[in-house]
């Protein structure tokens, strides 16, 4: 990113996103759906350009839906995750989520060793890896689903919100 209109705006939203996450588990579209149309705004006039804010924005949109469409994260999660790739573009938005996957799995090891279920949950991811690698997509799908009952549950929110701040300070554009 180029503009500090740019990065205090999608600063907000993520901020924004996390603190609704956390209080009511949603990440609303009225969030969202503003920032991605705001992040292209703002990224044509002052920052990376209109065609790298849109590939940007569908790639995180894009990227997110598949988790969404398989139980991994929430809509709201993947909306705001194109929000995010509309204000840093493309290639920028990989780097996004590539820090938030790492910070992710960090948060949600810690989280599984607070609850006891560490051992349990390391176990899971292992046989949805191998599910992933034979291409079982039905149980990927079950294994998957954060809604289930006795799942690990963990807001993402806040994840987005720590990997774009640390991009947006430590790797800009």
């Amino acid at each position: 990113m180029q503009s500090i209109l740019a990065e205090s705006v999608l600063g907000g939203v993520v901020v924004a996103g996390a603190v609704t996450d956390l209080q009511t588990g949603k990440i609303p579209n009225w969030l969202t759906m503003p920032a991605m149309a705001a992040g292209l705004v703002i990224s044509s006039f002052a920052g990376i350009g209109l065609a790298k804010a849109l590939y940007g924005l569908l790639a995180g949109l894009g990227v997110y839906f598949v988790f969404f469409a398989i139980g991994f994260r929430g809509a709201g999660d993947a909306k705001l995750m194109g929000a995010v790739g509309a204000f840093v573009g493309w290639p920028q938005v990989i780097v996004v989520m590539v820090v938030v996957a790492l910070l992710g799995a960090v948060a949600a090891l810690g989280l599984a060793l607070r609850q006891g279920i560490l051992a349990p949950v390391l176990s899971n991811t292992a046989s949805l890896a191998a599910d992933i690698l034979r291409l079982r997509w039905r149980e990927v799908q079950q294994r998957s689903d954060f809604r289930a009952p006795g799942s690990l549950r963990m807001r993402h929110g806040p994840v987005i919100a720590a990997g774009t701040l640390l991009v947006i300070l430590f790797h800009p554009a």
